[in-house]
Parts: structure tokens; sequence; C-alpha cells
């Protein structure tokens, strides 16, 4: 509205947020009751033990977290 003239395409400013800003998309999804069940929360205690017991810190510079892809291998990112 404060400029008028100015007009953007969407590839345009999807190119500009990807190579300008460094920002990328997710796509959004909802998480089914499933995720807080009793087995899940269990294999989810039992790799995080085995990474204890594997001297991973948490609190140093060994350990990146990048969404949940440990605990979901054979799920594909949308985007």
């Amino acid at each position: 509205e404060t400029f008028p003239d100015l007009t953007i395409s969407i590839p345009g400013l999807y190119k500009h947020i990807r190579e300008k800003c460094a920002l990328s998309l997710k796509q959004a999804s909802k998480y089914t009751a499933e995720r807080d069940s009793p087995r899940n929360l269990n294999i989810h205690f039992d790799i995080v033990t085995q990474w204890k017991a594997a001297s991973v810190d948490y609190q140093s510079k060994n350990c990146v977290f990048v969404d949940k892809a440990g605990f979901h291998t054979q799920m594909m990112r949308g985007r």
C-alpha cells in the first residue's frame, strides 16, 4: 500500500527469501495422537539413553539437532 507502483512475482519473492534472507519453508503437518503414545516415548527415551552412553553432550559443540530426523529416518520431508 505504501509503494503502489512496486510489484513482485511469487517466484521472485521466493528467490529473494531463499538467496538473500537465507530462509527455507517447511510444510506444516498435523501431529497424531500416536506421537505421544507410551511406545513412541519409550523409543525416544531409549535413543537418548544410547546417546548419553555414547558421551553425546547436548550442551557442548558435539551435538546438533536437525528436526526429528533421528527418530523418523524413513520419512521424507515435504519441502
